[in-house]
């Protein structure tokens, strides 16, 4: 009797519920696995990162690194005065990624969004770090983007904070995270490496320049 119910188990379809996270599970891993073969290059495109679930934020803005709370940045684009062109934005979960336009087939780099700040002026908004750097500045068509843009890194930020102290607290396997966002946090920490570099502050350029006897 035994014997029969567990062979019946075995037979029996499996639910639809099931069925669901395995094909979830598989469209990540076949992800994964081209993003690995790729070298990023491939694997993190916005429809994959969006999952099931869907992007926190999405939206194009001119994106640099650095630049100045007093939204001046926002008309230069970056630090070497050049114009940028619009990026496409998407946050998921703790994390940023800034994509070439929206069919690029893997993020230029990401953000890692805890511990990070914003200040809103107008169409601008600057991401800073917990010292109160600069560290971006995202330019937006309009105000009503900037400051749905803000709020979303003020929430994301804070949730990234909250499992940051659970899990040193050793609370590690109470956070639940959907597949996607775990993939997406996984390709994040490998994209963070891609960020372009910090511009030279004004102290530190004429630091670096040799003294001159006068």
């Amino acid at each position: 009797m035994a014997e029969a119910s567990a062979k019946a188990a075995a037979a029996a379809p499996a639910k639809k519920g099931d069925r669901r996270a395995s094909r979830k599970s598989s469209i990540f891993t076949k992800a994964r696995m081209s993003f690995v073969r790729s070298h990023g290059e491939r694997g993190a495109d916005v429809e994959t990162l969006r999952g099931t679930t869907g992007a926190n934020y999405e939206g194009e803005a001119k994106v640099s690194r650095g630049g100045s709370s007093n939204g001046l940045c926002g008309c230069l684009g970056g630090s070497s005065g050049e114009p940028t062109k619009d990026k496409y934005v998407l946050i998921k979960g703790a994390a940023c990624f800034v994509f070439s336009n929206e069919e690029a087939s893997s993020p230029k780099y990401a953000i890692m969004l805890a511990h990070m700040k914003t200040e809103v002026d107008g169409a601008t908004v600057v991401l800073e770090t917990a010292l109160g750097d600069v560290d971006y500045s995202f330019v937006f068509k309009s105000v009503e983007e900037a400051q749905r843009f803000a709020s979303v890194v003020a929430e994301q930020a804070s949730v990234a904070e909250a499992e940051q102290i659970k899990e040193r607290l050793g609370h590690g396997q109470m956070l639940q995270r959907n597949k996607s966002v775990r993939y997406a946090q996984s390709i994040a920490a490998k994209k963070e490496k891609d960020q372009p570099e910090q511009p030279m502050t004004a102290a530190e350029v004429m630091a670096a320049m040799p003294m001159t006897n006068i």
